[in-house]
Parts: C-alpha cells; sequence; structure tokens
C-alpha cells in the first residue's frame, strides 16, 4: 500500500511524534541555527527526523487521520496501514531500501535492525518556513606576522612642495585702485580751484529751471487749474468683467468612478508555499504565483507573526490532496496542506 508517507509528513508538522503500527515511531527533534566549520554553510533552525524501532504500539494518530482524510471507515484505514507495514518489511527483508517522501529511506542493518537516513532537505519546522541555506565564504585575516611587518616597515615621506603663488594679478588690481586715488589726492592739495572747475563742468551737465519772484506772483489760482492736464473718468465694465471671468472659469473635472475591490474567497483547504516575515515579499510572490496561473493570496499568519502564502484549494480534503501534489511537483516540493477554520 503507497501514499502513507504522505499523511505521515503530515502529521509531522503538528506532532512531535507519529507512530507506524508495527514498524516503528518518528519523531522531531528542534535543531538551532547551524553553521558548517569547513564548508561554511549557514542552515536555519528546523526540526528533524528520527526514527524508533521501538515505538509500534498504535496511538490511533495516524489511522485516525487517514480516516478523515479519505473519508473511511477507522477498521479501513486500520487495513490500510497494516498493509503497508507488511510492504515495507517485504521491502527491507528481500535488501531494497524503503522510500519514505519528504521524510527520509530506511534499509535493513547486518544485525537485521533498521537504518534510518533522514531527508535533510524537509523542514517541519513552521515558524523557519521558507528559510533556505546558504553559502558565506571564509573572511580572509591578516596574520600576525603581516600586521607587524605593516607596523615595522617604514613609510616613505612625500617631499614638501612649495608653491609658487603667482602675485602678478592682485598687483595689477592694487596699482589700478591706488595710483589714480593717489593723484586726485595730489591735484586737490595742490590745486583746489582746479578740483571746483571739475566739479562745475559736471554740474552743467544737470539741466535746473529758474523762477523768478514776479513771475511766481502772477500765476493765481484759476490759471494753475487750467494748466491742469484735465482727465476723463471711464467707469468700470463689471458686469462684462463677471461674464468673461465666468466664461474662462474650467468646468468641474468628473470624479473618477470607484473601482470595484476585488474578493477573494478562501477555500476551507489551503497548500501553504511560503511565510515571510515582510507584507511587500509576500505580495510580490503572491503576484508571481498569479502569473504562473495559480490561485494564490495571504492565507493568515503563523504563530510568530510570519505572513503566509498560500495556493487556493478545495473545499473537498481529497481534491485539495490532489491539488497539493500538483504544486509539490510543479512550484515548491515543500508545500503543505493547511485548514481553514
Amino acid at each position: 500500500m503507497t501514499g502513507i508517507d504522505r499523511y505521515i509528513s503530515e502529521l509531522l508538522f503538528h506532532h512531535d511524534c507519529v507512530i507506524l503500527p508495527g514498524f516503528g515511531g518518528f519523531i522531531t527533534n528542534y535543531s538551532g541555527a547551524r553553521i558548517h566549520p569547513i564548508k561554511h554553510n549557514f542552515y536555519p533552525p528546523s526540526r528533524t527526523v528520527v526514527f524508533n524501532a521501538n515505538l509500534r504500539t498504535s496511538d490511533g494518530l495516524l489511522i485516525d487521520h487517514i480516516s478523515r482524510s479519505e473519508n473511511i471507515s477507522y477498521q479501513e484505514a486500520t487495513q490500510w496501514v497494516n498493509e503497508f507495514t507488511v510492504h515495507c518489511f517485504d521491502l527491507l527483508n528481500s535488501g531494497n531500501s524503503l522510500e519514505l517522501k519528504n521524510i527520509g529511506s530506511c534499509r535493513m542493518g547486518k544485525e537485521n535492525n533498521i537504518i534510518f537516513d533522514p531527508d535533510l532537505s524537509a523542514n517541519y519546522l513552521e515558524d523557519a518556513f521558507g528559510l533556505p541555506s546558504f553559502v558565506s565564504p571564509a573572511i580572509k585575516r591578516e596574520t600576525v606576522r603581516q600586521r607587524l611587518e605593516k607596523q615595522l616597515t617604514p613609510r616613505p615621506t612625500a617631499p614638501s612642495e612649495k608653491k609658487n603663488r603667482n602675485l602678478a594679478p592682485v598687483l595689477g588690481w592694487v596699482a589700478g585702485i591706488t595710483i589714480p586715488v593717489a593723484l586726485a589726492m595730489v591735484l586737490y592739495f595742490t590745486n583746489p580751484s582746479f578740483v571746483d572747475g571739475m566739479g562745475g563742468s559736471y554740474a552743467s551737465f544737470v539741466p535746473t529751471v529758474k523762477f523768478s519772484k514776479a513771475e511766481d506772483k502772477s500765476i493765481s489760482s484759476a490759471d494753475e487749474k487750467s494748466t491742469l492736464p484735465k482727465f476723463r473718468v471711464i467707469p468700470e465694465k463689471v458686469a462684462e468683467t463677471a461674464v468673461i471671468i465666468a466664461e474662462q472659469t474650467p468646468e468641474q473635472e468628473p470624479k473618477p468612478e470607484a473601482k470595484a475591490v476585488e474578493v477573494h474567497v478562501l477555500k476551507k483547504y489551503q497548500i501553504v508555499v511560503g511565510a515571510f516575515s515582510s507584507e511587500a515579499n509576500a505580495s510580490k510572490y503572491v503576484s508571481e504565483l498569479k502569473n504562473k496561473d495559480f490561485d494564490a493570496a495571504v492565507v493568515g499568519n503563523s504563530r510568530n507573526g510570519l505572513i503566509r502564502v498560500g495556493i487556493n484549494g478545495s473545499d473537498s480534503k481529497s481534491e485539495s490532496i490532489i491539488i497539493l501534489d500538483q504544486v509539490r511537483a510543479e512550484e515548491n516540493p515543500s508545500a503543505w496542506l493547511l485548514r481553514i477554520r
């Protein structure tokens, strides 16, 4: 019987121990973030799977999960699990290895004990979902000898160069200002009449008008009124101005129509493909999935506040499992099924 490993993998996301009756128990242990000292690989925190062959007594967890998922009776689910256990022992006794998808592989040892090799690519820690591992090159540091050589090696001093400033432009400006001023002062003290004559010659350029007292008395008030220019008062055309302003007033622009808000209806079962701490990254991943014709959306937050990105499944558990297999094959092999309550 195949497919039981899929249900074991689903339960390991939410339970610390899942027992396959008659075969053994799969236990998840927390492992913190670690660094490989030689390869310089950085690994995020995770929950790795270990196997215990002594846990063979059924606790009903796996059988009940299969019964609910396949919509069959508890007895039929028990028969499925028993047939799968017999199939596993047949493979191991024949010298073949048993491959459990996203869990690991089992093989029979020399002492007829089951040896389990976990799948290190699977991470069952929900809080660290979507955090990949990466490689950082080693930091090259100077040795003590190199630092001492730098300190003891005398540094060559640059020869001091005297800058020769060109003062010719400055001297030219000073001479152009001081020489005329000095000449003017010499002329003033030696020949003051010449300076007064220069003032009078320059004043002759300004026109002046002289009035006599007789002319001032002869001017009467009537003559003053006649000599003033006559002005014509033109009334303002208020009405025409108001019409022109009204014609030039631009019409009110039509208000843009409100766009309809798209409402995304979530199905009962969602396929989670990513978890992000930034809302912008989550929205960007949703857009990428939509470009790939997936019905993607944000499906809530995890316990520690990470924003989950999911693909719309179905209200039926069986149909959602089929969609989950498709998403694992095409988009993310670590995708898992979430039930919206």
